[in-house]
């Protein structure tokens, strides 16, 4: 059974098969009042650690939290 061959077929598609970017993407874009969105993962310990993101001069596209993936923009209404 230490034949590499064995465990080819198995994985022919990627060992690690999730959809978790296709859920990410479906959370709703998260609107920021100020130039600076803060992201904690929203779980309390088991959230990341804290991720300050820049909003400003996006021109109305979203910036993702390098840890969770929440998007963030900021508020069209309070740009300044």
């Amino acid at each position: 059974m230490t034949n590499r061959n064995f465990f080819a077929p198995q994985y022919a598609l990627g060992k690690h098969r999730s959809n978790a970017l296709d859920l990410v993407m479906k959370q709703d874009v998260i609107y920021v009042k100020g130039n600076t969105a803060i992201c904690d993962g929203g779980g309390g310990a088991l959230g990341h650690p804290i991720e300050y993101i820049n909003v400003a001069n996006l021109d109305g596209k979203s910036q993702a939290c390098v840890y969770c993936g929440l998007r963030y923009a900021q508020d069209p209404d309070h740009a300044h």
